[in-house]
């Protein structure tokens, strides 16, 4: 294996349970507040400042805010380095967490037996997820120690749930082969 080969995998966040929601109220904001801003065009009798201010409005808004309910999850790993980020509405990319595989307490499947009872047993006080939805086939979760960024450095326990692939499993096993699960995937 190449010791400074990237590789890349993106999921996108289906849109279901909270993300519905979430993208339900955000079209109620929207339109009660142009509805809002109208009737005080009216009762001002400012009407026709309104009607040319309020569409540009709702404009800046939805382009601020509409791209939080449009998420994807991206990790990349290269050289041994995971890299996990959010991007939001395909534009802005926020890089949530790194780590060495290498530092990695266990990297299992989350299925129903003895591997989702050891994620339960390490009782992590960060929960990270890079998955689409909680059904998604391949979910694979990783236990470590996230080290804090404050002054103390103290470092908590962290679990961060993914989506994996054929390629994504060999790299962990080549990195940290003895936390590795290794199973069959469909991906």
């Amino acid at each position: 294996m190449n010791e400074f080969s990237t590789y890349e995998f993106v999921v996108a966040q289906k849109i279901e349970g909270r993300w519905i929601w979430a993208k339900a109220g955000l079209l109620f904001f929207y339109i009660s507040f142009g509805i809002t801003a109208l009737i005080m065009g009216i009762v001002t009798r400012l009407i026709a400042p309104m009607i040319a201010l309020v569409p540009v409005c709702i404009w800046i808004l939805v382009f601020f805010t509409w791209r939080y309910t449009n998420v994807e999850y991206e990790y990349s790993i290269t050289s041994g380095e995971l890299t996990f980020a959010k991007i939001y509405g395909n534009r802005s990319r926020r890089r949530v967490l790194t780590l060495q595989l290498r530092d990695a307490v266990r990297i299992a499947p989350l299925d129903n037996g003895e591997h989702s009872a050891k994620a339960t047993a390490w009782k992590p006080e960060l929960d990270f997820s890079a998955i689409s939805s909680a059904t998604a086939p391949d979910i694979y979760y990783i236990l470590f120690e996230h080290k804090g960024s404050g002054k103390k450095g103290e470092s908590k326990r962290a679990i961060l749930y993914l989506e994996v692939t054929t390629r994504t499993l060999q790299i962990c096993r080549f990195y940290n082969p003895s936390a590795t699960v290794l199973t069959t995937v469909s991906r």
